[in-house]
C-alpha cells in the first residue's frame, strides 16, 4: 500500500475540485413548478427547459 501525504491529497482534490466555469448552471433562477416555469417562459417568450429522471442522481436507471 502507498501512503497518501497532505500535499498529495490537495494535489488531488485541486485536480477534480469543479472550476468556477463549470458551476455558472448553479446562477440560474431555476424552477422546480412547471406550471410557473410554463407562465414564466410565456412571459419571456423563451422554451422550457425539462429535465426528468428516474431514479439516483449518482446512478440514473
Amino acid at each position: 500500500m502507498i501512503a497518501s501525504t497532505a500535499p498529495d491529497f490537495r494535489a488531488i482534490a485541486a485536480q477534480i475540485a469543479p472550476h468556477p466555469d463549470e458551476l455558472r448552471w448553479q446562477a440560474i433562477p431555476w424552477e422546480v413548478d412547471i406550471w410557473e416555469a410554463r407562465r414564466r417562459a410565456t412571459e419571456a417568450g423563451k422554451p422550457v427547459f425539462l429535465w426528468a429522471m428516474n431514479g439516483n442522481p449518482l446512478g440514473c436507471t
